[in-house]
């Protein structure tokens, strides 16, 4: 691992993307942020997106009282933002994948 990541890991200053913001990246990114680290989640869906940066919740599993204080439209100090744009991304230390995989009869992964 590059040297200068792994110091920003420590030091939680490293800039984190989670591509997806469904059942798998929604939980990852709040665990992030809520570990200090500034997280930008991006998905196609802007009604997901806008959701997410008023601190509100669409996943029945995760409250919206744990995306509100991470949210910075809604406190002060948040570190959890959501966008449609993914040139978000170059400014990204990690960029973490989260997007459903379809599967063939077989359950073999079509990952074109």
């Amino acid at each position: 691992m590059d040297s200068d990541l792994k110091s920003k890991i420590e030091n939680k200053t490293a800039q984190i993307s989670v591509i997806g913001a469904g059942y798998v990246g929604l939980p990852l990114a709040i665990a992030f942020a809520s570990a200090g680290f500034h997280v930008c989640t991006i998905d196609n869906d802007e009604s997901k997106v806008n959701t997410i940066n008023s601190g509100e919740s669409y996943i029945g599993d995760i409250s919206s009282e744990s995306i509100k204080y991470l949210s910075p439209q809604v406190s002060s100090g948040g570190t959890l933002t959501a966008t449609t744009d993914y040139s978000s991304i170059a400014t990204s230390d990690c960029v973490i994948i989260c997007v459903p995989t379809p599967v063939s009869k077989t359950k073999d992964p079509d990952v074109s």
